[in-house]
């Protein structure tokens, strides 16, 4: 006769089979992550060598950047 015995029994995870899942899938979300980072600094790269930057030739933030001294006299003079 045909009944609920006959069906099988579904096979069971271990702890260590569910372990090893969770830890798959942390290890493929890090991996999405880190890929949408390194295509987000690819953009990034791409749109600053596109626009030029910030240091532009005659733009006032060059003029004003780390590399200016604080005198605006030429010469020797303080």
């Amino acid at each position: 006769m045909g009944g609920f015995s006959s069906r099988p029994a579904a096979p069971q995870k271990s702890q260590a089979q569910i372990q090893a899942e969770q830890a798959q899938a942390r290890q493929s979300a890090r991996a999405e992550a880190a890929t949408q980072r390194e295509q987000q600094g690819v953009q990034a790269r791409r749109r600053l060598m596109r626009s030029g930057g910030l240091r532009l030739l005659f733009s006032p933030l060059r003029q004003e950047g780390p590399g200016a001294v604080g005198s605006t006299k030429l010469g020797g003079g303080s």
